[in-house]
């Protein structure tokens, strides 16, 4: 059992928990939560109920205190009213004996110890008359005894705050708190309940008895049994009247709201949940209103409880419950614990059995325990089953794989009716397998033996492929050789066509120089023939001037021949200038003659320059078209190198083919020579198979 624990933390991660821990635990658990949910639900409704009747408590203790300052100020407001009453009587007294009997009844009023100060005012000429200016009586206490003041000052009292509200509503009327200062100096605080008194319906005066407010403090007000309460008097502008918490705060202001005071007023009692002034715990506070028949009293009383002690007793009813409860859970899980103990006993022994069955042990023997006619005896018969069957199958199996192991495939199964359910598919890959098996290792046996025979053809083949190959590559060799040949003579040629062109490019050059100097030959032969007419022009000029000097010497000679002796001598220089001018004529003719043959020359020269002009563009044109045929050769051969360079790389990958082609032919010989010896060998292997 500790080793499938053991085994089962290793294979869920998870640690063994027996049933017997699990099952308790999970009912526990089960329990406590409705527990739980019980107490949750049970405070809860308690925690409403107590709540609803603690506030309804709370209220009616409020009610209750407010029926208690209701009370004690009525009782006020009728001692007032009596004193008022006999104010009546007394004037019948007349003014000295009346005078007597109203401050006797005010100073028995005060040292009753029901009122701190008593006093009547009345109208001018209200009680007595010749009393213009009012009469007011007020007896009070001081140094331990009473003192009286008898006034006429109606002046001071007509608009004060406990006659002119009376006059005014013609009903009682309750001041505000109010300081008053005692004759040993300490302050107290004072509430004066004013109430009208007259005559025939007529308001003649006012009867008001002042009283403490630490007296409104002191009532016996209720607690509803609650130690953290307390109650607060306040008026209508929140100034406190009394503070049983803390007395020190009577006459001070509280920051009501307005909403509150308004509801509250107006009749309406308020609970709200709050933080306590005093001590700033949460707490719930009752706001009730204080009111006086035939008065104009607004108070606000305000009863004060923490919630804590309020609810002091919901915690220890949930805390009972919870005890209770727990009991309950702890009892409960131990009493489970045991009768699943007991239970749950057979388990052991059918984890042991699955124990040995999930790690195949299946040559243990069976137990000896005896199992319940139940769901763990039929569990338990159905692991035994389970166990034998497996075992069965186990060494069905064992035997069919040692047969196959040891060649024979016509082996098959001893026990096939055991291979149910999935089982059976486990038999049918069984025997697919051997069957598989057999099939393929005959197979392959004649398969080897086709390889044998196909191998021996391909060694044949390709040696016959490696010789063929061998002299391919000879041919392609000597190929090669021959197109490199052809290739270096195309690049020769190639060369040459190049140069050639550039001979002719510098012959065309030397034909376009010798063009242009001919130009300027046929260009000066165009000058000399235009020189040699200039010249031929200046001759006959010349001629002409020759002429006519031959002219002129003829008339001089005539001229002379006329003058007889006197001309002689003129005579003479006319023959010398006749015979000059004959020369110069002569000369001109031989100049003429000479220039003539000259310009023929010179247009001859011309004619023949413009011929060979004409010839040298000519060449020019030629040496033109041969420079373009052999750029053309140049170009071609240059192409036909490149083609041939091509050639010569195919040439030289053929021929690398041609080599690769032999030795893979040779490694195929040799391959197939090698894979007949294999096909020999696998033949010898399957060969001491039994197969089917």
């Amino acid at each position: 059992m500790g080793k499938l624990k053991k085994d089962n933390g290793t294979s869920s991660n998870k640690p063994f928990v027996s049933l017997a821990v699990r099952i308790p635990t999970i009912v526990a658990s089960a329990v406590l939560v409705v527990v739980a949910i019980i107490c949750v639900a049970f405070g809860f409704m308690t925690f409403r109920n107590i709540d609803s009747m603690a506030k309804n408590q709370i209220e009616n203790v409020a009610k209750q205190n407010v029926i208690t300052v209701q009370k004690y100020m009525n009782g006020m407001n009728i001692y007032a009213d009596a004193l008022g009453s006999s104010i009546l009587n007394y004037r019948t007294l007349g003014r000295e004996d009346g005078e007597t009997a109203i401050v006797n009844a005010l100073t028995q009023a005060v040292e009753s110890g029901k009122v701190f100060s008593a006093y009547f005012a009345f109208e001018p000429n209200g009680l007595f008359e010749g009393t213009p200016d009012g009469l007011s009586y007020y007896v009070y206490k001081s140094n331990g005894s009473t003192a009286t003041d008898i006034l006429n000052d109606y002046e001071t009292y007509s608009g004060a705050d406990y006659y002119a509200p009376t006059k005014e509503k013609l009903k009682t009327h309750v001041t505000a708190p109010y300081a008053y200062e005692l004759t040993d100096g300490t302050t107290v605080y004072l509430i004066t309940l004013s109430t009208p008194i007259l005559d025939d319906g007529k308001f003649i005066g006012v009867a008001n008895c002042d009283m403490l407010a630490d007296t409104l403090g002191e009532l016996s007000y209720s607690n509803g049994d609650y130690d953290s309460a307390y109650v607060t008097l306040s008026d209508a502008t929140n100034m406190y009247i009394a503070n049983t918490g803390n007395p020190d705060l009577v006459g001070e202001t509280e920051g009501y709201s307005t909403e509150t005071t308004s509801a509250v007023f107006s009749g309406q009692t308020l609970i709200k949940s709050v933080k306590d002034k005093l001590s700033g715990v949460d707490s719930f506070c009752i706001y009730a209103p204080v009111l006086l028949d035939g008065s104009d009293l607004q108070w606000m009383l305000t009863n004060t409880v923490h919630k804590k002690e309020v609810h002091a007793a919901i915690y220890s009813s949930l805390l009972i419950v919870v005890v209770i409860g727990i009991v309950g859970i702890v009892a409960l899980a131990l009493i489970a614990s045991v009768v699943l103990r007991n239970s749950l006993n057979p388990i052991k022994n059918l984890m042991k059995m699955a124990e040995d069955v999930g790690n195949f042990n299946l040559s243990s023997d069976a137990t000896d325990f005896k199992y319940q006619n139940d769901e763990l005896g039929a569990l338990a018969s159905i692991f035994e089953k389970m166990s034998n069957n497996l075992r069965q199958i186990i060494r069905d199996v064992d035997h069919v794989l040692k047969e196959m192991a040891n060649g024979d495939f016509t082996v098959t199964s001893t026990c096939p009716e055991k291979y149910v359910g999935d089982m059976h598919s486990t038999l049918e890959s069984i025997n697919q397998i051997k069957a598989t098996l057999g099939n393929s290792l005959r197979e392959i046996n004649e398969s080897a033996s086709k390889v044998a025979s196909n191998s021996s053809q391909i060694s044949d083949g390709s040696q016959a492929l490696a010789q063929g190959a061998t002299e391919q590559a000879g041919s392609v060799q000597e190929l090669s050789a021959t197109i490199n040949t052809v290739n270096e003579d195309v690049k020769g040629n190639a060369q040459n066509a190049e140069r050639a062109s550039d001979i002719a490019m510098q012959t065309k050059d030397a034909i376009d120089v010798s063009n242009a100097e001919m130009h300027k030959l046929t260009d000066s032969m165009d000058a000399i023939e235009e020189a040699s007419n200039k010249i031929q022009d200046v001759i006959s000029i010349i001629d002409n001037i020759a002429f006519q000097t031959n002219i002129l010497s003829l008339n001089a000679a005539i001229e002379a021949a006329r003058a007889g002796q006197a001309g002689k001598g003129f005579a003479v220089v006319a023959d010398e200038v006749g015979n000059l001018a004959k020369r110069s004529q002569e000369a001109a003719q031989s100049t003429s003659d000479l220039i003539q043959m000259v310009t023929d020359a010179v247009s001859k020269g011309k004619d023949i320059t413009d011929e060979t002009a004409e010839a040298l563009k000519r060449v020019s044109g030629y040496a033109d078209e041969t420079n373009n045929m052999i750029k053309n050769i140049s170009e071609a051969s240059a192409k036909q190198a490149d083609a041939l360079n091509q050639i010569s790389v195919g040439i030289n990958q053929i021929s690398m083919v041609v080599q690769q082609n032999s030795s893979t032919s040779e490694e195929s010989a040799a391959a197939s020579i090698e894979l007949a010896n294999e096909a020999n060998r696998l033949h010898d292997l399957v060969a001491p198979f039994k197969l089917p």
